[in-house]
């Protein structure tokens, strides 16, 4: 994983932590499994390296999230972190 880490700003790692926690939260333990795959596709996108990468990941794991609700609480719980970082 430290490589993969490398591809993605050291603070941009730390909100994608913070999201994942927020994630689980929502869905529950299985969670850190679709966490685990979102956050490999999304470094196999490219160098992680801009502000806008992370509203790309948030996105990647709200449609991870089939019930509408849910979905929108993830969504909402993911801005107040990125907001309070």
């Amino acid at each position: 994983m430290a490589h993969s880490r490398s591809q993605v700003l050291p603070i941009l790692a730390e909100l994608c932590d913070l999201l994942d926690r927020a994630f689980i939260e929502q869905v529950g333990p299985f969670g850190s499994l679709i966490v685990s795959e979102t956050r490999a596709a999304w470094i196999r996108g490219g160098p992680r390296i801009r502000a806008s990468d992370v509203e790309t990941y948030i996105a990647m794991l709200a449609r991870e999230i089939t019930d509408a609700s849910t979905r929108e609480h993830f969504v909402d719980a993911a801005r107040n972190v990125v907001g309070n970082y």
